[in-house]
């Protein structure tokens, strides 16, 4: 039992639990948005989900001082209990835009802590691969468990969906004082350091490494995020699946191929190979493409499916590439809140596309193929910077002369 509840091990079944309760609120949204007959729900969800990102982007330049001057396991369980009050607003019939942009606040402080524990608890670049792999592969078990609790819990009724979804945040928030509390930095000011945030986007842009990694993740998850919105209207239409577990289930898929690129990441793209995640960039490119083209559920689902796996292994390898170097050029947290930010902005960019294409009646079909080509052009760009970060001995001296600087 103490081997099962070590350290890491319980910041990775704690950020199990708030994920899914993550993936379970937002179906539960989309069937409230639903139930309450608007003219275009597609569109309500998108908005809505553009007000739960931009808290990442207007807290993004606090958030990651206050991850590292407070123990990470305190700053996780504040995030929790924030993403507990905004779904325990929605007994009280507030709007579901408000409250999920509460939980968004409550996501936007857990996130820094939730990466930044991980350097703590590690002491290697293979031990913190393997320790995002843990972490990956448990959020999106979480994330595929989640998505599809929602739909089946949102179906019909919002209360079951509400009572589950605060109980899991609880039992999450509990887990917390289970991590070992480590001190932060004391001497950080916060004002000091939101004036500097914008010194440390910088800083950690025109480090190769870290470059490469923010640009690939944010258009990973730029990605991720237009493909749930757009296959909730995608799904009716090519395959005839409108009922909202029906497409938890669907949208589920993509996430069992993250679960399985947890485990495949370490040997496709092991330590000081971490340049090779790419290659599985340009794949996940190519199953986007082709998905958007299918009409037929068994090929669907097998793409889908593809996609996870092969984002799974490109994102995984850079998530850690920009802990590594964030740590020491900026500290862990304010680096996931630069990830954060960067991410985001272009998140909520590509959703802003994928709305005005919905507004000018473009088809669902071309809507997906153009974010499929935005993904592209990001993907083609990171190319050009393969030659900068190829090799272990590349990547060491990157970091050292950034440091240098």
């Amino acid at each position: 039992m103490k081997r099962l509840l070590s350290p890491l091990n319980t910041v990775v079944l704690t950020q199990f639990l708030s994920a899914f309760a993550d993936n379970l609120n937002f179906f539960l949204i989309v069937g409230m948005v639903k139930r309450q007959g608007v003219d275009n729900p597609d569109i309500a969800v998108n908005y809505i989900q553009i007000a739960f990102l931009c808290a990442y982007v207007f807290l993004a330049p606090i958030v990651g001082a206050f991850a590292d001057k407070k123990a990470k396991s305190h700053v996780l369980l504040l995030g929790n209990i924030l993403k507990a009050i905004g779904i325990a607003m929605l007994l009280f019939h507030l709007p579901p835009a408000l409250c999920y942009m509460f939980v968004g606040i409550g996501a936007v402080v857990y996130s820094p802590g939730k990466y930044g524990i991980l350097t703590e608890l590690t002491s290697t670049e293979d031990e913190l691969l393997r320790a995002n792999a843990k972490v990956e592969g448990s959020t999106i078990l979480a994330i595929l468990l989640g998505t599809v609790a929602g739909g089946f819990l949102a179906e019909n009724s919002d209360m079951p969906a509400i009572i589950t979804c605060l109980g899991v945040y609880l039992v999450s928030l509990f887990m917390t004082f289970i991590i070992p509390a480590r001190a932060g930095d004391k001497t950080i000011k916060y004002g000091q350091e939101a004036m500097q945030f914008l010194r440390d986007v910088s800083l950690l842009f025109r480090n190769p490494r870290a470059r490469f990694s923010l640009i690939g993740t944010g258009s990973f998850w730029l990605t991720a995020a237009v493909l749930r919105i757009a296959l909730i209207a995608w799904l009716p239409l090519n395959l005839g699946i409108e009922d909202t577990d029906q497409q938890s289930m669907m949208i589920g898929i993509t996430a069992i191929g993250v679960v399985f690129s947890a485990f495949l990441t370490p040997r496709f793209v092991p330590a000081g190979k971490l340049h090779r995640a790419f290659y599985f960039g340009l794949f996940m490119v190519a199953s986007v493409m082709v998905a958007s083209f299918t009409y037929v559920l068994w090929l669907t689902i097998v793409l889908l499916f593809l996609i996870g796996l092969f984002g799974g292994i490109f994102v995984i390898p850079l998530n850690t590439m920009l802990q590594e170097e964030g740590k020491s050029l900026i500290g862990s947290g304010k680096t996931i809140a630069v990830q954060n930010f960067s991410e985001n902005i272009l998140t909520v960019t590509g959703l802003c596309i994928y709305l005005t294409l919905s507004q000018m009646h473009v088809s669902v079909n071309g809507s997906v193929i153009g974010i499929g080509l935005v993904l592209l052009l990001f993907i083609l760009f990171l190319a050009t910077q393969l030659s900068s970060i190829r090799g272990r001995g590349g990547e060491s001296a990157s970091l050292q002369e950034q440091r240098q600087q």
